[in-house]
């Protein structure tokens, strides 16, 4: 199609439009109609031209334009042809044609996910599941006691990002300029010195080296059994983190709310 559109417009291009008229037995369309219908899937296109003086037509189009210029026709007929191509095209994209088809769509994939990648339920509410495996299967596993290399980045249940570290979220000084810290932070963790909340470090045992898990965290294992810690160091995280307090304690109007955090964490080395 885009080579027999390149071919007609290499023709076009050495010719004055004077007139273009529809041949197809299908409804006449003047050219307007394809700013105010694109969706519209016009018939396929034949051109014939004998020369600047005769009349210019082509299969599908009509217009009442007396002199249209060589990069007007041009225009509009390459746009004709996008149309024609991306009509051709997207239903093999379709996925669902309405909004209950779209959502049972939608459930049967969730349903599958969850069968190939289960949730894990722990103690005290704590749920994980795993992103990625260990580079390894024979790798060293997390246990108590075990000190640990680890990225994390932290959002709230609804999605919204709070902090991070060493997941190329946030900027540490490198070389003399901010660069992205992937690859170039990370916290080390003791398990059992609560230096991550205790939800935490029950999700984080049995891990390996490479593996990546997403945890979500009831707030009764959560920060306050690590005295907040990991802390946030950028602006916008410690701004996040006073919302996340007042939330849990109420504020003015607004009762306490035992909201859940949601952790990504990955394990770069066990010791």
């Amino acid at each position: 199609m885009l080579a027999r559109s390149i071919a007609i417009a290499s023709v076009l291009s050495s010719f004055t439009v004077t007139q273009i008229r529809c041949f197809s037995s299908g409804p006449r369309l003047p050219l307007s109609s394809l700013r105010n219908s694109p969706r519209s899937r016009p018939p396929l296109l034949t051109v014939s031209v004998s020369s600047s003086s005769s009349p210019l037509e082509v299969d599908g189009i009509e217009t009442s334009e007396p002199s249209l210029s060589r990069r007007g026709i041009l225009g509009r007929f390459l746009g004709l042809v996008l149309i024609e191509s991306y009509s051709s095209a997207s239903p093999a994209f379709a996925k669902c044609t309405d909004i209950e088809t779209c959502r049972e769509e939608g459930e049967r994939k969730v349903e599958a996910d969850l069968k190939l990648n289960p949730i894990v339920r722990l103690s005290d509410g704590v749920r994980y599941r795993v992103l990625r495996s260990p580079t390894s299967p024979s790798s060293d596993r997390v246990k108590e006691g075990s000190s640990i290399d680890l990225t994390y980045s932290i959002s709230t249940a609804s999605g919204q990002y709070m902090y991070s570290k060493g997941f190329g979220y946030e900027k540490v000084e490198f070389g003399g300029r901010q660069e992205s810290d992937l690859g170039l932070d990370s916290m080390r963790v003791v398990l059992g010195k609560h230096n991550v909340p205790v939800g935490i470090e029950y999700a984080l045992m049995g891990m390996g080296k490479g593996e990546k898990r997403r945890v979500e965290l009831p707030p009764g294992v959560g920060f306050e059994t690590s005295n907040w810690q990991p802390e946030p160091t950028t602006r916008r995280g410690k701004t996040q983190i006073e919302q996340y307090k007042r939330k849990l304690t109420g504020f003015g109007s607004q009762p306490p709310f035992p909201a859940e955090t949601v952790w990504d964490v990955e394990v770069l080395a066990v010791r």
